[in-house]
């Protein structure tokens, strides 16, 4: 829905827009698909999804029952475009950079990060209010992981009055967690903190909550993850230990696909402006 959003935002910006694959999103105007050779005819900017590619092998358009290949729509952009997607494999990018168009992956840019950070904080805010038999105010909760997630969310639960605790490697984040008044917690000494936690909110994109630190976590901590695959929880570890876990993906698109296709709006147009500004 995100990108749905995000055609509707460009068109208010009186932008030129062909979508493709979105005819189940509910949107009266997206409910047919005119063919891909009218749709990237001329085209000067293609925008893809996040991930690009399915699990499926099939370029990812979860509204939408047409499965369509990445040839499919390679051999239809023309040369000197740019294509902007999220996780662009590199079997794509070799065609895409030998047909000598210009591409961009969206998740590698920063601003975007930063900005997604937000919605993601909020939803693991709303996942927290909805797990948690007690109020935030109430509650303990160890963030494991200091980067754009970890420093919104602990701001966030910190203004609900939440006890939080930060776990980070770096001496630096150390003592930023300790300066913006929460407990900091070296990830080396995770074990010795665990079990005194009503949820642990994991950032970290390894894994990082093996099964020797759920072995002394309290069996009703509840985990949260909100790292990338492959995550940072040793998940069947989890299940075996009889934890209630949840493995949030894609927050921003889910929680709030408005503002997340905002943000994409904003990147793409941060992205053609360093392109020259030609699109």
């Amino acid at each position: 829905m995100r990108n749905v959003y995000l055609a509707e935002l460009l068109k208010k910006d009186y932008q030129y827009v062909e979508i493709y694959g979105f005819e189940k999103s509910g949107k009266p105007w997206a409910v047919k698909d005119a063919p891909l050779d009218f749709i990237l005819d001329g085209a000067k900017v293609i925008i893809g999804g996040i991930p690009f590619i399915s699990e499926n092998g099939f370029i990812s358009t979860p509204l939408s029952k047409n499965k369509t290949t990445v040839n499919e729509v390679i051999e239809k952009i023309e040369e000197n475009a740019i294509f902007i997607a999220g996780k662009i494999p590199e079997n794509v990018i070799k065609q895409l950079e030998e047909k000598n168009i210009k591409h961009v992956d969206i998740v590698e840019r920063e601003e975007l990060m930063v900005l997604n950070a937000v919605p993601t904080a909020e939803g693991a805010v709303h996942i927290l209010i909805q797990e948690l038999p007690m109020t935030l105010m109430d509650s303990r909760i160890l963030i494991v992981g200091y980067g754009r997630i970890g420093k919104i969310l602990a701001k966030m639960l910190h203004a609900f009055g939440t006890d939080v605790w930060v776990a980070a490697r770096k001496y630096a984040d150390i003592a930023w967690i300790e300066a913006q008044g929460l407990k900091p917690v070296p990830v080396h000494q995770l074990a010795r903190y665990v079990s005194d936690m009503d949820a642990i909110v994991n950032t970290a994109p390894s894994l990082v909550i093996t099964r020797e630190i759920l072995e002394k976590t309290r069996s009703d901590c509840f985990l949260l993850d909100l790292a990338s695959k492959p995550g940072g929880i040793d998940f069947k570890a989890a299940e075996e230990l009889g934890f209630k876990v949840i493995w949030s993906l894609g927050l921003p698109g889910k929680i709030a696909p408005l503002t997340a296709g905002d943000i994409i709006r904003r990147t793409v147009y941060n992205i053609i402006e360093e392109e020259g500004g030609v699109y």
